[in-house]
């Protein structure tokens, strides 16, 4: 099956058989004498079964050869984006001689990306090269002399990037460079581009400049030297060539009409396109004239932010040229593009370019994105003018791999803009081809030094310049182009797999189509010289004689330099990694205070936290209750609850109650001594033991000499759960308190994600260190949703069909929950009931400062808004009800959430149309009972609980990503001409009336949401309520500066581009709800930075000594390890803590982390560098962070069956510290 041409995603059945059913049924145990059989013959990653057996302490993991054809799509136009899976085979090829040394010398942040990661890899998986990558450590802390030497350079400048010593390096080492390094720096002034361009022939838009600083320079004579071999292009000037003589600007001014820049005398007349001379300031104006084509104004062009790229303002009229006296712009004339669309073209060397096409910014400034989080592109051809343009950029900037943008405006394309490095994302064709190619470079480069090939062989006869192809290698080409890949399943940074491997016979099962690259003679394979020559000459802007040199100066021959300092080599030895469980259903709880007999009798004897968990053991609980309610010991409508809960979720996988004792102090008559009715702190049997039954500390004995010196006396005011409190005060049981919990159980998304991110981890290490692949230890907590992350992770990272029995180990002393920090965490608690009732905010509460009122105002707002939408919601069930009435499984609700025991099988209302299908077990009326009891507890409740405001947000994101039909329509609000079809999600003219986001007037949203508001408050009798809303301030949109360090998975702008006006209170519930969330619930785990510290080490304190020991192996071993614990949220905020608090040096600030989301991941990165000389060694830790699987707005998010949003890359958390001084700084807070 082929994707239609223009359509973001072709039909598939496949996606519809995503299996969306309860995960427990997808991981079954199976017996351990299978799992050793099955270790050398492993099945492919992409594998859907999986065991759910878990390791041993050691392991080699194996490296298993696999692959898999797919069948090629030729669409007339193909989305940009890989189904098929990646060619890699990863079994170690033998027998192929060394070929030399890749370095990749590049920031983290690019070189360990998914782009980099799949063409390194393919580098490596045919054999014969080794890739080195240098890493941050290397790059910014040591001399170039102590670089690892390398024979091929791929080296290019992002952000923060030394070019200058990468220059320096390739001066010193003379590698085979990928990318010219000095013509990088021609890249940073958009003036030098243009004369290069202008040099060369390619076409350009009209541009008129503003230069205030005599025009664009280089750096030096031996910069301009090389400029000139290359391109023929002289700046104005000194002799030398280093430029700055242009004649300046005097005059600019606007025309008396306002609609032309006048500069020097030189009228430039609206719209034109204003952009900085700096190439790396992506801050364009775009000017329109005001009449009635354009009517007036700008556009603000930037770097994409979330989902914008652009934004309108009406008042951008004068251009900053006019304002600002000192600074220097470019003006190029707007063009009109075909299909409102930009190409974006990525070159990998002169013959070969890839070529998609996207929406043009300047439209309304959204960004289309795929499934995959992805900007929404597709792959186009290039017309042979346009692949001469392609093959002269490349040649002209001395970038072999390059990107550069350009507009088609009928038959001609203008180049606007020349990037320097840039990979194609989520394309394994093209993966396949850029590899391929750049291997291709690095064999000829090596014969050519080994005296195989002749330099004048090397080159075709039409090139003066030192990088084309030959004529053989485009005969590899035309083969390659001409057979389909054989691919097999791979990922990118939020791009998720499928869980299939993939057949040739069938691409119906992949949502959208993958194409590979095209060739620049727009698809033909074969590229004649000849008529090459014709449309692109080097000649025609290279002098004839000039010398072919990847660097700007000839230094004279003074011997070899000397090796690398063998210390100064820094490798990756080992990880540390703390990582979140993956996508779960909400969590959900009831709880009750009890003091009477029967429930005091279900601790069997313990001091501490019970949890009773299966459907048998939870009949104990149900018989007290049945005992509490004949003997009426307790308030019935508690008893009635809790036992009606018991009744539907106690069969439910997951379903638990904990029971906690509570302590207090003697009354004066109750001395000690003395008997009490209660149950005494020190039980004089010892306490039955209960295989059905645990306490929840059930730690090691290590981990109870850590815990017991905890003394808490000082914060005990009232009742206390500690039971050493207990012991050291001499406190006696006075109540209980039972927590009944169900949810928090996996969902079919986990599975995704938790492949996807163990497959990116195990390539990173493969590019890092992949001998820490042969030795990986994995530890669990014991929940189901933690455990089950880590065995679909472990899988998906060892490569391996099954895991070896008990290889992934169960440590409830670290992972699981504790409750060391219980009391001083009720204290913090209550410190933010007073904050969210008082709004009276300590100086060192975390809140935003713009445009967010303090936390009562946006409490009151939810709560308001929770009103609002429960009468909504009800309402809704009420017109479905009514509907239905006739139809065999009426669907039974009233008002007051007391659902109908009637099943809802045979329903044949208009459910169907809303929401075809649930996943996770759910269905409408566990969704009604969800929301009925958010409902009360925020509505219903003079103070609302803290730890009720994560309930509401996860879920509104559950729902978001897996309810996201069913949510809308039963929130909607319903018209009062709507008809009953209407309202059941059928169309209408209202219902898909739409509101542009991003380009409106100030006001016209909430003059939008007023009218129809109002329409709604006023049937229902809520005028109150909406004048309340109107009152409350305007709310900013939710922060997204994370996505700049974090890169975050984005909405999607389909959904996002149009919004029905009537949803809005929904997304301002969300907002305000993901405000409270980010900002309130972190907070529980300590307010001041002492209280975080204390709770930190007090929950996390066992998991953090356990990652110094681990620290501590990896360094004195011989070889390189790895470890791995998965835990949850408590454990990552609390260990997140003790980083920031302990004493470490960050590199960012605690306000700059987002909400730490499911897959999250601290790792401890420990490198080595080897002193050959004095046999010692030295040791450096980096640790980082990624927020794992988040995106800002979930109900903008347009997601496949999979509902699965990707995870983020980490991210530097801090920079690279002594091993000893990171050691010592932990360590000294073990006594704390």
């Amino acid at each position: 099956m082929e994707a239609k041409p223009n359509s973001p995603t072709s039909s598939s059945a496949g996606s519809d058989r995503t299996d969306k059913g309860p995960f427990s049924l997808l991981y079954e145990p199976t017996a351990s004498g299978s799992s050793e059989s099955n270790l050398n013959g492993a099945q492919s990653r992409g594998s859907k079964s999986y065991k759910s057996d878990v390791p041993s302490d050691n392991w080699n993991a194996g490296q298993v050869p696999n692959s898999s054809t797919r069948s090629s799509s030729r669409a007339p136009r193909r989305l940009s984006g890989s189904t098929a899976a990646s060619s890699i085979s990863e079994a170690e090829v033998s027998g192929i001689p060394h070929l030399g040394r890749i370095g990749v010398c590049a920031l983290d942040v690019k070189a360990r990306s998914k782009p980099s990661q799949n063409i390194l890899t393919r580098l490596q998986s045919k054999g014969g090269f080794e890739v080195i990558v240098f890493g941050d450590k290397v790059i910014l802390d040591e001399a170039v002399e102590n670089w690892p030497v390398c024979e091929y350079l791929i080296a290019f400048f992002s952000d923060g990037f030394p070019l200058d010593k990468a220059i320096a390096y390739a001066k010193l080492r003379k590698p085979f460079c990928v990318n010219d390094l000095p013509m990088q720096k021609v890249l940073w002034d958009r003036r030098l581009c243009l004369k290069i361009l202008d040099q060369m022939s390619v076409p350009t838009p009209r541009r008129l400049e503003v230069n205030r600083d005599g025009g664009p320079t280089l750096e030096s004579p031996e910069i301009a030297e090389h400029v000139y071999k290359l391109t023929g292009m002289k700046l104005e000037g000194p002799s030398d060539g280093t430029g700055g003589g242009a004649s300046r600007t005097t005059s600019v001014r606007m025309s008396d009409d306002g609609d032309s820049l006048i500069v020097d005398g030189k009228v430039f007349r609206k719209p034109f396109v204003e952009k900085p001379v700096n190439g790396e300031d992506h801050n364009i104006h775009i000017y329109f004239p005001n009449d009635q084509q354009y009517g007036g104004g700008g556009r603000r062009l930037f770097r994409k932010v979330g989902n914008k790229s652009s934004e309108y303002d009406p008042d951008l009229v004068v251009p900053r040229s006019v304002a600002e006296k000192d600074t220097s712009y470019i003006y190029e004339q707007f063009l009109r593009v075909d299909n409102s669309e930009d190409v974006k073209a990525y070159t990998v060397g002169p013959d070969f370019c890839h070529a998609e096409t996207r929406k043009s910014p300047v439209v309304d400034g959204l960004v289309r994105r795929n499934t995959h989080g992805k900007e929404l592109r597709y792959i186009t051809k290039l017309s042979r003018e346009e692949a001469a343009i392609a093959s002269k950029i490349s040649n002209g900037f001395g970038q072999r791999i390059c990107g550069f943008d350009m507009l088609r405006v009928g038959e001609k394309s203008y180049v606007i803009d020349v990037n320097g490095w840039s990979f194609v994302k989520d394309n394994n064709d093209y993966y396949d081809k850029c590899a391929s190619i750049l291997r291709d470079a690095f064999l000829n480069e090596r014969r050519k030094c080994e005296g195989i090939l002749e330099p004048a062989d090397a080159l075709p006869s039409d090139s003066g310049h030192p990088w084309r192809h030959s004529i053989s290698h485009r005969h590899t080409l035309k083969t390659l182009l001409k057979s389909p890949s054989a691919s097999k399943l791979h990922g990118n940074q939020t791009g998720l797999r499928s869980p299939g491997t993939g057949s040739s016979d069938s691409i119906a099962t992949r949502p959208i189509t993958s194409s590979s690259a095209e060739k620049i003679d727009n698809g033909n394979s074969h590229v004649d010289p000849n008529g090459l020559e014709k449309l692109a000459n080097p000649r025609a802007y290279a002098p004839q004689n000039s010398k072919p040199s990847t660097l700007p100066m000839d230094l004279p021959s003074q011997g070899p330099p000397p090796p690398p300092a063998s210390k100064h080599s820094w490798k990756l030895k080992g990880m540390v990694a703390v990582i979140r469980h993956a996508d779960r259903t909400p969590k959900q709880k009831f709880k009750f205070t009890f003091h009477s007999q029967p429930f005091i009798d279900l601790l069997k004897g313990h001091q501490e936290e019970v949890v009773i968990k299966g459907e048998a053991a939870l009949a104990s609980v149900s018989d007290a209750v049945k005992v509490a309610m004949e003997q009426n010991l307790e308030d019935m409508e508690k008893l009635k609850l809790l036992r009606t809960s018991l009744e539907r979720k106690g069969g439910w996988p997951g379903t638990k109650v904990q029971i906690k004792p509570m302590f207090r102090k003697r009354k004066p008559e109750e001395l000690r001594g003395q008997t009490s009715s209660a149950l005494p702190t020190s039980p004089t049997e010892p306490p039955q033991e209960d295989s059905s039954i645990s306490t929840h500390n059930q730690s090691s004995p290590e981990n109870d000499q850590l815990s017991r010196p905890q003394t808490r006396s000082d914060s005990i005011s009232g009742a206390t759960f500690s039971r050493f409190s207990a012991a050291e005060n001499d406190l006696i049981l006075d109540k209980l308190q039972l927590v009944i919990k169900w949810g928090g159980e996996p969902t079919h998304a986990a599975r995704y994600q938790s492949q996807d991110l163990g497959l990116n981890m195990r390539d990173d290490l493969k590019l890092m260190n992949k001998e820490a692949l042969n030795n990986v230890r994995i530890y669990t907590s014991s929940e189901r949703r933690v455990s089950t992350s880590a065995q679909i992770w472990a899988c998906s990272f060892l490569d391996q069909k099954e895991l070896p029995e008990n290889f992934i180990q169960v440590r409830k002393d670290l992972l699981d929950d504790s409750n060391a920090a219980k009391d001083l965490m009720d204290k913090v608690k209550k410190k933010l009931k007073l904050l969210l009732r008082e709004g009276s905010a300590p100086s060192q509460f975390t809140w935003p400062k713009d445009n967010i009122p303090e936390p009562s105002i946006v409490l009151a707002t939810v709560v308001e808004l929770m009103k609002y939408h429960r009468d909504i919601m009800r309402h809704n069930f009420r017109r479905l009800e009514e509907s239905s009435s006739q139809s065999p499984g009426t669907i039974g609700i009233d008002d007051d959430s007391t659902l109908s025991s009637q099943p809802n099988v045979g329903c044949e209302t208009p459910l169907s149309s809303i929401q075809g299908r649930w996943c996770t077990g759910e269905d409408p009326m566990l969704f009604k009972e969800r929301w009925e009891k958010l409902f009360a507890e925020f509505c219903d409740t003079e103070k609302v609980d803290p730890s009720k405001l994560s309930e509401l947000y996860d879920s509104m994101k559950f729902d978001a990503l897996h309810n996201r039909q069913f949510l809308e329509w039963v929130f909607m609000p319903p018209d009062s001409d709507d008809s009953d079809d209407e309202r059941y999600g059928h169309s209408s003219k209202k219902a898909k009336r739409d509101d542009t986001v991003g380009d409106t007037g100030p006001g016209h949203d909430n003059q939008e949401e007023h009218t129809e508001g109002s329409n709604f408050a006023h049937r229902f009798g809520w005028k109150k309520r909406m004048h309340a809303f109107e009152l409350m301030p305007h709310f900013r949109a939710l922060d997204d500066s994370y996505d700049h360090y974090f890169k975050l998975y984005p909405g999607s702008s389909p959904t996002k581009a149009k919004i029905d006006g009537r949803l809005s209170k929904l997304r301002e519930l969300y907002k305000l709800a993901k405000v409270l969330f980010d900002y309130v619930t972190p907070q529980e785990y300590g307010i001041t930075e002492t209280e975080k510290l204390e709770i930190g080490l007090l929950t996390s304190l066992p998991l953090l000594q356990g990652i110094v020991r681990d620290l501590e192996e990896v360094q004195a071993s011989s070889d390189a390890k790895s470890f791995f614990y998965f835990t949850k949220e408590s454990h990552i905020y609390t260990l997140l803590n003790c980083i920031l608090e302990g004493g470490i040096q960050t590199k960012i600030a605690r306000t700059a982390i987002p909400e730490l989301d499911y897959l999250s991941q601290i790792c401890f990165e420990l490198y080595e560098a080897k002193d050959c000389e004095s046999s010692t060694n030295s040791y450096s830790i980096r640790i980082s962070i990624s927020p794992g699987c988040h995106a800002f707005d979930p109900l903008d998010v347009q997601l496949d069956s999979r509902h699965a949003i990707g995870c983020a890359p980490r991210r530097s958390l801090t920079a690279h510290h002594d091993w000893k001084e990171v050691i010592e700084t932990l360590k000294a807070r073990f006594d704390t």
